[in-house]
């Protein structure tokens, strides 16, 4: 009924559906479900990734926790900090809670406050990655929470592990869901290492470590030959735009060949992409010897409108200071950090081109 409504009266607006009931093919309504009023303990943080991976293989792609907890006057700073950074990587970032205990970080002490407002500008920052997989569980059904078997689905040990998930198909996100944790066993899916979203250590795939527990973030995982799109911290999403993006490659000479994509539309128009109001831009790598190419293209629907974009390319696991860089076959200024190991290369994209970057590695 509300769907419909929504097709009725606002035929020019998305609808946004927030319920936490329904029955079998809600799914092609696009709701939005969460998981009810649930404990602000730690017992109730616990079973919340496997109810989203649950549901997101039902159909329910938008599955969510309060982030904090709803029920109870229980004030503890580490657990609603933990829920807000498990939150950073869940559907909806949304925290919601009776009213005996304030559910805003505005309200929380110093400490916590700092630690919520990270997280905060860190799900900001990962928009266009977010977005992207809006996209393709739009297209495709594909769940943006995802078991570990989507890594390897012949490895059956993985069938019933939730305290770990994929995060799209580039993150690996292991949530705190104890107090006091110090450190942590976390699963790296195989057929590729895995690089930690914060310290830039490199993890051996199919392999499973103890990891260290920080209090300012939950274990996250980058996959190796990734490209994750990000902008600069933004107030509001009536800020977002792709002009200026970060783009972050995971370099790993054992993946020759890697690609990723970022969608974009205006925000608003229903079924942009059937429209042909969209840009779905492509990213690609190749790595011959010494030498890593990157490369930048878009596919424009006729009605989406062209734009420059301002690209920060942040090349990650580059060991040594590369040799020289080169755009569009010409030789190009570059920064590299001996500490994070990181290469940084500004492009400016023009709407009309095709973006090429090769690196020539230090031999």
């Amino acid at each position: 009924l509300v769907a419909e409504g929504y097709q009725k009266d606002f035929p020019d607006q998305r609808p946004f559906i927030l319920m936490r009931a329904g029955y079998s093919g809600s799914q092609r309504f696009g709701m939005i479900p969460w998981s009810g009023d649930v404990n602000r303990t730690w017992g109730g943080l616990k079973p919340q990734p496997e109810i989203a991976l649950q549901m997101g293989m039902q159909g329910m792609g938008y599955m969510h926790s309060d982030l904090g907890g709803f029920a109870g006057p229980n004030l503890d700073d580490e657990l609603y900090t933990r829920w807000l950074q498990y939150g950073v990587f869940q559907p909806i970032f949304r925290p919601h809670a009776q009213e005996e205990v304030a559910a805003e970080p505005v309200l929380r002490e110093q400490k916590t406050k700092e630690l919520a407002k990270a997280a905060i500008q860190l799900r900001y920052r990962l928009l266009p990655y977010n977005y992207t997989l809006a996209f393709d569980n739009n297209q495709q059904g594909l769940p943006l929470m995802r078991p570990l078997f989507y890594a390897e689905p012949q490895n059956e040990k993985l069938f019933a592990v939730s305290d770990a998930y994929l995060w799209g198909n580039e993150f690996l996100v292991h949530p705190v869901m104890a107090a006091g944790e110090k450190e942590t066993n976390v699963y790296f899916p195989a057929n590729n290492s895995w690089f930690d979203f914060y310290s830039e250590q490199q993890y051996q795939g199919g392999s499973t470590q103890t990891v260290p527990v920080m209090p300012d973030h939950i274990p996250v995982f980058v996959r190796a030959g990734a490209f994750i799109p990000m902008i600069k911290v933004i107030q509001t999403t009536k800020n977002y735009s792709t002009k200026e993006l970060d783009l972050h490659y995971y370099h790993d000479a054992a993946v020759r060949l890697s690609s990723g994509k970022l969608y974009d539309d205006n925000g608003e128009t229903p079924n942009a992409f059937e429209k042909g109001a969209y840009a779905l831009i492509h990213f690609a790598s190749k790595v011959d010897k010494n030498i890593l190419s990157i490369s930048m293209s878009a596919k424009n629907g006729a009605h989406y409108q062209l734009i420059d974009r301002h690209v920060s390319m942040f090349i990650h696991n580059i060991q040594a200071k590369p040799e020289q860089v080169m755009r569009q076959n010409k030789v190009i200024a570059f920064t590299w950090d001996q500490k994070t190991k990181i290469l940084s290369v500004p492009v400016l994209w023009n709407k009309n081109s095709t973006e090429k970057l090769i690196v020539k590695l230090a031999s």
